[in-house]
């Protein structure tokens, strides 16, 4: 999605959203997986169940978090 911020943190996707409902298909075009469609937590979270990778709500603390101790991935 426009404007997200990709982080690798302890070795795993971490996205920065500006969005509470995100899709996601493993990012590796023909090689990713079927699309998932999630909805933040209230904490502002949620992971992939087939991948793994996180999504965390911009302005929780959580992002405060990933991008004091995430290293920047491009996208």
């Amino acid at each position: 999605m426009m404007n997200d911020e990709f982080f690798l943190e302890d070795g795993k996707e971490v996205v920065v959203t500006s969005h509470m409902n995100v899709r996601c298909d493993g990012g590796n075009g023909p090689l990713g997986h079927p699309a998932e469609f999630l909805t933040l937590s209230s904490k502002g979270q949620a992971v992939c169940g087939y991948c793994g990778r996180r999504y965390v709500l911009e302005g929780t603390p959580a992002a405060t978090a990933v991008r004091a101790t995430g290293q920047t991935k491009a996208a």
